[in-house]
């Protein structure tokens, strides 16, 4: 929930997302495979809120969210939901983004929604006054970082490693994007993409999806207690299902 990155490499599309948190928060549940009424759904969930931070369905849809808008805020002292509720509620939708019309953000922490769905990518920005919603060119690369835990130059300073990254593997696999993720910036526990702060705030997880027509390939790594698991999913259908 705090870095992210999407990375469309030929016939599928990668989205990698590293979870920092504070060590006294109870570990997240491995992903769960979870029936609606509108298909299959596999998210981790947040032990504490019970939400997620990323999320996918059996139509190749993704969305990830990450902690914070434009810049830091100052936390109020209680919200009226979890920001992690958001993804459940949009993806139980008939359609994810026209979920996210309907949906109410009043009450809830500022955040950044990275949602890919259609094929099509868009970011939704909610700054705890409006939600702000941008289409962007899902044929080009990304990378995100919380502005809750990143300032501007430690923000600069990651996206100059990952424009190295690209251009040193332009057609990355998802394992080279997991090893991105867990390895960039490697001794630098302040900002590398696996983060440590004096074992109080790190990344505690890394979770990477491969979507393509066919199947989407979830990966889930548990950096704190070495528990990895993968799922396939395949897809319902290969074409415009909302149509």
């Amino acid at each position: 929930m705090c870095t992210v990155s999407f990375v469309p490499v030929g016939d599928k599309t990668i989205i990698t997302s590293n979870r920092d948190e504070k060590i006294v928060r109870p570990a997240a549940l491995l992903p769960q495979k979870i029936e609606t009424s509108n298909g299959l759904l596999y998210y981790p969930v947040d032990a504490k809120a019970g939400g997620t931070w990323f999320i996918a369905n059996d139509r190749g849809d993704v969305g990830v969210l990450l902690n914070g808008a434009y810049e830091k805020h100052v936390p109020k002292e209680s919200y009226r939901q979890s920001r992690g509720s958001i993804l459940p509620a949009l993806f139980t939708a008939d359609n994810p983004l026209e979920g996210l019309s309907d949906f109410n953000f009043e009450g809830i922490e500022n955040c950044t929604l990275v949602l890919f769905v259609e094929g099509e990518l868009n970011e939704c920005i909610w700054d705890g006054t409006n939600a702000t919603l941008t289409k962007l060119d899902e044929t080009k690369r990304y990378i995100w970082s919380s502005v809750t835990l990143y300032n501007k130059e430690m923000i600069a300073a990651r996206r100059q490693w990952f424009k190295e990254f690209i251009t040193e593997n332009p057609d990355p696999s998802q394992e080279e994007m997991i090893h991105f993720h867990t390895n960039t910036g490697k001794g630098n526990d302040s900002f590398g993409l696996k983060m440590n702060r004096d074992n109080a705030m790190l990344t505690v997880s890394i979770t990477s999806i491969a979507v393509s027509d066919e199947a989407s390939h979830l990966q889930y790594i548990d950096c704190l207690h070495d528990k990895n698991t993968i799922h396939t999913i395949e897809n319902k259908v290969t074409s415009k299902q909302y149509e």
